[in-house]
């Protein structure tokens, strides 16, 4: 069969197919349209009439609108515990960030410029001028050790002594002529306190100075009646006296030294002197003041305690600026001019001096 003879077959089938669908419509209707009342018409108007009846009736009378009924007054009441109270928000402690220390940056320490004095053969050590060679530097150990020249000690200018000895009992007698020193204030020997400070300007072969010097001699004792009373066969009064004697000397000192660290050095003084007394009471009188001029010498040894080390030495001459510390023993020899007051006799003391 040819392919025409196919496509007027179909075109056949579709227009029989047409024509059958159109015959089963029924022919158009002309005016006036009246259609047939369908199952749904009858079921519209049931749902109208119920929709109307279910309508609310008007009632007379007006309404007012600002008045609340119970349900809703309750109603905001309710809304009104509901609602939460706003939450407090406390604010964050602002947070202390602490500052850091500021840092100190060391110093950039610059190399001394130093002079090479000399070099090895080879050239790979260099000899220099040490900066603490200026301060007496010497050598330097193995074992890190700093030597240093050390001047010797010159000679000194000035010394200092302090002494304590033992003297006689002075002469002193009473206006009754019966009280005297020794029945007040005892026989026996008094104990006297002595410093004497030297200025030796001349050193050649030995020291010459100038020497000045202060004393002090202190005794208690009861007072004495001078008319005889049989309540006190003691005749001791009660008053209480002080005695005072301060002797004031100016001379010269000779010492003999030939080195600066002798182990022995001896010496010889002489000068005069003013020994000033008070007498002192208890019950408020007015004190008693004397005095007597006198000369005095003496003659003594002093031992170097220096000299026996000389790490002792060294300390002292560079700590303490101290050229030689001596142990002094010293035999001293008074005499004075007035009878009333006589301190004339022998004082035997030891101590310390200090040459600086």
């Amino acid at each position: 069969m040819n392919a025409w003879h196919k496509y007027f077959v179909v075109l056949l089938a579709v227009v029989s197919f047409q024509a059958a669908k159109a015959q089963e419509q029924g022919p158009p209707q002309e005016p006036p349209f009246i259609q047939e009342e369908t199952e749904f018409e009858g079921e519209d108007l049931q749902i109208e009439d119920e929709i109307q009846s279910a309508a609310p009736t008007k009632e007379s009378g007006t309404v007012n609108l600002n008045e609340q009924t119970p349900s809703e007054s309750n109603i905001e009441e309710d809304l009104m515990l509901e609602e939460e109270a706003p939450a407090v928000v406390e604010e964050a402690a602002p947070v202390v960030i602490p500052e850091e220390p500021p840092q100190q940056v060391a110093p950039v320490r610059k190399t001394p410029q130093v002079e090479v004095v000399r070099r090895s053969k080879s050239g790979g050590v260099e000899y220099i001028q040490h900066p603490q060679a200026a301060k007496g530097l010497m050598t330097i150990t193995k074992d890190g050790a700093y030597i240093y020249r050390v001047k010797s000690p010159s000679a000194s200018k000035e010394s200092g002594s302090f002494r304590v000895g033992m003297m006689d009992p002075p002469k002193i007698d009473s206006a009754d002529g019966v009280t005297n020193y020794d029945s007040m204030y005892g026989g026996s020997s008094q104990a006297m306190f002595m410093f004497d400070y030297e200025w030796k300007p001349f050193n050649g072969y030995g020291s010459l100075g100038i020497q000045a010097g202060l004393g002090l001699l202190y005794a208690t004792g009861q007072g004495r009646f001078i008319t005889p009373d049989p309540q006190f066969p003691d005749q001791e009064a009660k008053e209480e006296y002080s005695f005072l004697a301060i002797p004031i000397n100016v001379g010269g000192v000779y010492r003999l030294e030939w080195s600066d660290r002798q182990w022995i050095a001896p010496y010889v003084s002489a000068g005069g002197t003013y020994i000033g007394v008070a007498e002192i009471r208890d019950d408020g009188k007015s004190p008693s003041l004397v005095g007597t001029p006198g000369v005095y010498g003496a003659g003594g040894l002093l031992f170097n305690i220096a000299a026996m080390s000389d790490d002792t030495a060294f300390t002292l001459s560079s700590e303490y600026g101290i050229n030689n510390l001596w142990l002094s023993l010293e035999y001293r020899q008074l005499q004075t001019f007035s009878e009333d007051v006589d301190f004339s006799g022998g004082i035997v003391g030891a101590g310390v001096t200090v040459d600086y």
